[in-house]
């Protein structure tokens, strides 16, 4: 089975970044191919054979123009390389991680878009790793009164 692991991060960075290395790692042992999706980073230990990710963005730093075309530049870039990777690759599932902010939502619609032009059958598989898209306010479940899910 080909899987393709979607995190923003492909360096190590935090939890989430430890359990897409480990199970990219426990996949292949079990004579799976595992490639990975997301930005670009000198730190990055993981990769695609096309060599395309989205660029890095660091939301806490540069000027403050820099970060209003962020959005922009992610749409973008997400949505061209995204599909380099999907045509190459060829997965027959895509599994999600943390992709808020900087690669969006929007990812999984050039999943879905790619299935329908190709035919195949790639699964989705979404690992939520924070409550950031299921809740509207991201600080929300550490406040006296946090909304129910």
């Amino acid at each position: 089975m080909r899987v393709l692991i979607i995190n923003k991060f492909l360096y190590p960075n935090g939890g989430s970044e430890t359990y897409i290395f480990k199970l990219g790692e426990a996949l292949e042992q079990h004579g799976h191919e595992v490639q990975y999706f997301g930005m670009e980073h000198e730190g990055r230990c993981v990769g695609n054979r096309v060599n395309a990710y989205t660029s890095d963005m660091d939301f806490h730093g540069g000027s403050k123009l820099s970060k209003l075309t962020y959005p922009i530049k992610t749409i973008y870039s997400k949505e061209a390389r995204v599909q380099l990777v999907l045509d190459d690759f060829k997965p027959d599932v895509c599994h999600l991680n943390n992709f808020n902010y900087q690669l969006t939502p929007s990812i999984i619609l050039e999943i879905v878009k790619w299935r329908k032009e190709t035919g195949r059958d790639c699964k989705i598989i979404f690992t939520a790793h924070d409550y950031q898209l299921g809740l509207p306010e991201p600080h929300a479940e550490q406040s006296e009164h946090p909304p129910e899910l």
